[in-house]
């Protein structure tokens, strides 16, 4: 029954006085635009710590796969190597694998065989394919947004690691720039292959026709490696949208815009870190901001109490106008027996459903509507806001707005009747 009263007291008030309402309305929305676009103005403007970062250092290197079975770092004998096998005479692929197998040894008593030999290959049965981290990587992409220069991810088309690729990725003006046969054509391959060994697609020319993996791909160039670079593998380069899902990925690279800020670097971060658990991102930390940066955003939080406290002042005074004018309806409370902590409840809620609709449109106004018009002046100015923020900014408006309005209630609803006829 009481809930009906608020609800009767609140349409009331918006047919006596509607002119009135709409004021306490729009002053509380636009005490909420305010507050957000001066914190958001401030941070804007708040000095940057010098970034000694260079380039690679701002770049994230997720690796994928781990090196259990192949020994990383220095040279030592009793490790044993990953090695690729061939005939010298005839260039035929013979063995791949590690060099302490019984095959090997084997294999190893011919003369006439040529051995490329390598340390710290990472282990591919670690690694997961492509199609298992597809869309976290387009979620980071996503976030990353004009943050991101460009990157690629590297791996395995094969499980013998005869075929190696890079798949490149970035911005459309990017990849044109660096890539132009790409452009505009659906799966097509630069080959690198050997000039000595038989290794896949050795025999290929440009305008081939080659599957690799699930996927038929157009050879737009061919590259020979001489024999000081032989490794005894094919490296394919195609974009990343060429890649075939059952590929195998050992390592991401993600390079950041020059320009890119803290706050930028912070989300993509936390991004990579909840969509790829706990691989180590390799991002060194920016510097700790300067004494200057914290003491701006704390005037941040000093100004936006300002704001909230004196049009939060201002329209107390009003409902304590608006209080006065129903002295009828208290004493008709009071006569019917309606305690003092009811008679407090309905006009408290009475004003927290104001709150709350102002609250709603003054967030509504200001994300959907002047957020991106003042980022075009301000371009860190967006990146300041998240969900911390908003809840923060209507935390502190909701809880010393109702404070202040149960302070300017209680002393009405504390009057007897007489004292209210008499006033």
């Amino acid at each position: 029954m009481w809930l009906l009263l608020i609800f009767k007291n609140i349409l009331n008030f918006i047919k006596t006085k509607p002119l009135l309402f709409v004021f306490i309305i729009i002053s509380q929305v636009i005490c909420i635009v305010a507050v957000f676009s001066v914190s958001g103005m401030i941070d804007s403007l708040t000095p940057q710590p010098t970034d000694e970062r260079s380039d690679w250092e701002k770049a994230f290197v997720l690796e994928l796969g781990t090196d259990e079975l192949y020994n990383s770092g220095e040279y030592d004998a009793e490790s044993p190597m990953f090695v690729r096998v061939f005939d010298e005479k005839t260039g035929d692929f013979l063995y791949s694998g590690l060099d302490n197998t019984e095959e090997f040894s084997k294999i190893a008593k011919n003369e006439d065989i040529g051995i490329v030999a390598e340390y710290g290959r990472i282990d591919y049965s670690s690694c997961p394919k492509y199609k298992d981290i597809k869309k976290k990587l387009d979620n980071v992409m996503k976030v990353a947004g004009d943050g991101l220069n460009d990157g690629w991810i590297n791996g395995y088309a094969d499980d013998k690691y005869m075929v190696t690729y890079s798949a490149f990725f970035g911005t459309d003006e990017n990849m044109n720039a660096r890539h132009p046969e790409w452009m505009g054509q659906e799966k097509c391959i630069n080959l690198i292959t050997s000039s000595k060994y038989k290794v896949p697609f050795y025999e290929c020319k440009k305008g081939d026709k080659v599957k690799i993996g699930n996927t038929q791909y157009t050879v737009s160039e061919v590259e020979k490696k001489t024999a000081e670079e032989e490794e005894g593998i094919t490296i394919l380069n195609l974009l990343l949208s060429s890649v075939d899902d059952d590929f195998i990925v050992d390592s991401i690279t993600i390079n950041l815009t020059g320009d890119v800020t803290n706050e930028q670097i912070v989300k993509i971060s936390e991004t990579i870190k909840k969509e790829f658990s706990d691989i180590d991102i390799g991002m060194k930390e920016p510097e700790p901001k300067p004494l200057l940066e914290r003491q701006f955003n704390n005037m941040i939080y000093v100004v936006s109490i300002i704001i909230i406290g004196v049009i939060l002042l201002n329209i107390s005074r009003l409902y304590t106008y608006i209080l006065s004018k129903r002295k009828n309806t208290l004493m008709v409370f009071g006569l019917c027996g309606a305690s003092k902590i009811r008679m407090f409840a309905i006009y408290f809620i009475e004003v927290l459903l104001t709150f709350v609709i102002s609250c709603i449109i003054g967030y509504l106004l200001f994300n959907y509507c002047l957020l991106n018009v003042i980022s075009v002046l301000y371009p860190n100015f967006e990146f300041f806001f998240n969900t911390k923020v908003y809840m923060s900014v209507f935390g502190a408006y909701m809880g010393f707005g109702l404070l202040i309005m149960g302070l300017n209630i209680i002393p009405m609803v504390r009057k007897t009747v007489v004292e209210l006829k008499r006033s």
